[in-house]
């Protein structure tokens, strides 16, 4: 039994020194991935198989889409729904209208001159605004419309009674013609504050329709502007108006260009800015911009049409405030400029130089002594 148990120990003890590895410590020694492995992957998992992007052109679906923020795309409705608008009525504020495409932009690629040439040079014509859906200035001009309608009708009938309860009472116990008098001038009293009311009601419900919508620029010999508005009542033809380019100018003091906003047309001040129509019986017709709208290349290109302005003032797009900023810094200058020179009471000094050469002129023209007067101006 002995020499048949020393052959398995033996065994056994050749078995226990083998060098053995358990899974376990193997799997220890395996390098683990990295922290940036991981995000690697996770990159990679995001991006598209082919790194080259689709040369594909967008759906029919994705085009009418497009075509619904394209200016010039869609086609004007005059319908009531066109002028309820959509609740949260802060959608109303948010810019709808995208650049239309080919129009040049002024920057690296074109400058102010070439863009306004090629405008010049157009053979058709050409799209140079379009104005953002007005839903919120019908939904305004509506409600102000029924406050100032409601106020002077209650006016209205305020004035009859008062008239009339004053007629019978006769307090002052007038004879008849005078209380016809004090009855009619009662009445007229406050239908006057009444009349008023009316107007601005009549006012606010006709302001969408000097609205602009659409602006076309017409080349030819003699330039037109082709511009479209809003009908008074829903569900009548949009109104087409044509008009020289002449005729149409914008108020003096107020430029297109601010340099703020997309096309440099945005002002915190005013939300419009304003066109008047110089009509053939002589009087002026104004007509309503909105300032939030897509314009052809940028705001300069309309302060050169209806400004009346040069290229260069077009071009520098200096704001008036600017422009008057500059004046006075350079009054500024010129005053204490003289300060320096003649001192403290310049003013007094400069009033009396003046005064002297009146005076000087006077004995000049008195006497007949030419050197006092001033020399004759060189005529052209």
């Amino acid at each position: 039994m002995m020499m048949l148990l020393i052959p398995r120990m033996g065994l056994n003890r050749s078995i226990s020194r083998l060098p053995l590895q358990p899974a376990l410590f193997l799997r220890f020694k395996s390098n683990t991935p990295s922290q940036k492995k991981k995000q690697q992957k996770k990159t990679q998992s995001h991006l598209p198989a082919s790194k080259t992007p689709k040369k594909t052109l967008p759906s029919e679906g994705e085009w009418k889409h497009l075509k619904l923020h394209i200016p010039g795309e869609q086609v004007q409705k005059d319908s009531i729904k066109e002028r309820i608008p959509k609740f949260p009525l802060a959608k109303e504020n948010v810019p709808t209208l995208l650049p239309r495409p080919g129009v040049p932009q002024v920057g690296k690629d074109f400058t102010f001159r070439q863009v306004v040439r090629i405008l010049k040079n157009k053979t058709s014509p050409e799209l140079i605004y379009e104005s953002e859906p007005h839903r919120l200035y019908f939904f305004m001009c509506f409600c102000g419309s029924i406050v100032f309608a409601v106020y002077g009708c209650v006016l209205f009938e305020w004035a009859f009674f008062v008239a009339n309860k004053e007629y019978e009472e006769n307090e002052k116990e007038q004879k008849d013609v005078l209380r016809r008098r004090d009855w009619a001038i009662t009445v007229l009293m406050y239908l006057a504050p009444a009349a008023v009311l009316f107007a601005l009601a009549y006012g606010a419900i006709t302001f969408p329709t000097r609205m602009i919508r659409r602006i076309y620029y017409l080349p030819g010999p003699v330039e037109h502007i082709k511009f479209t508005s809003y009908p008074l009542i829903p569900g009548r033809a949009t109104p087409v108006y044509t008009v020289p380019l002449e005729n149409l100018s914008r108020r003096r003091t107020a430029r297109v260009w601010t340099g703020k906003g997309f096309y440099g047309t945005s002002d915190s001040s005013l939300f419009y800015f304003v066109l008047n129509e110089k009509l053939p019986s002589g009087s002026t017709k104004s007509w309503v911009v909105d300032r939030k709208g897509f314009f052809w290349s940028d705001g300069r290109v309309f302060d050169y049409l209806f400004g009346k302005e040069t290229l260069e003032e077009a071009e520098a797009g200096v704001p008036y405030d600017e422009q008057f900023g500059i004046i006075n810094r350079e009054m500024k200058k010129k005053r204490k400029q003289l300060k320096e020179e003649h001192g403290f009471f310049w003013r007094y000094k400069m009033a009396g130089q003046e005064f002297e050469k009146d005076v000087r002129k006077l004995l000049g023209f008195v006497t007949g002594d030419n050197k006092k007067l001033p020399p004759p101006k060189d005529k052209k």
